[in-house]
């Protein structure tokens, strides 16, 4: 995918921000000693607002991916109230450009549809739960108000971890017995399980 949507899709992926918020980061906003993003405005159709709740106003850390990302794209005299992602003439960038020009045509070519800026952010909740992170941190990274959209909404079944846990039901059930007595081979006497 062509930049900047290719370190937009990655970006969305590894943080969860909305689109709108990671296109009005600015470089004030980004502390890549630390590896932190703070999420302070929203951008959409052009207007700078407040983040959507009061909860969306947060601190995102960082991965080793992440600052790499950030990092290729701040020049060494970055102004501090600059957009991280915008047009060469400092604008910010607009979603639905992005999504026509850059991201539409890159799914069409790998055959995805139904992909959209928001469904990375759908992707990365899924992804935080599947490596087991508790409910409670998946909603403070979202930004999310309450933890019932995030578990509700957000939080989306993996086909290898419905396969796993199908798998660990039936091996509780027809796997081996506790009761079951049991020879230990080298000294010949029993154990009960």
């Amino acid at each position: 995918m062509p930049e900047p949507s290719a370190s937009l899709a990655w970006l969305l992926l590894l943080t969860g921000l909305r689109i709108g918020e990671l296109l009005a980061l600015r470089w004030q906003n980004v502390d890549l000693e630390h590896g932190v993003l703070r999420v302070t405005q929203t951008l959409y159709d052009g207007v700078f607002d407040s983040p959507k709740t009061q909860r969306s106003k947060r601190s995102v850390p960082l991965g080793a991916k992440s600052i790499e990302i950030l990092s290729a794209r701040k020049s060494a005299d970055a102004n501090p109230e600059a957009l991280v992602f915008a047009t060469r003439t400092g604008t910010p960038l607009e979603r639905h450009n992005l999504v026509n020009r850059q991201l539409k045509p890159t799914l069409k070519k790998l055959g995805l549809v139904g992909v959209s800026w928001h469904w990375l952010r759908h992707v990365n909740a899924t992804l935080l739960d599947g490596v087991g992170t508790p409910l409670g941190t998946v909603q403070a990274l979202l930004g999310h108000t309450s933890s019932e959209i995030t578990r509700e909404v957000y939080l989306h079944s993996i086909p290898a971890d419905a396969r796993a846990a199908v798998q660990k039901v039936e091996d509780l059930l027809i796997g081996p017995k506790w009761t079951q007595v049991v020879e230990i081979p080298k000294t010949g006497s029993t154990l009960i399980q």
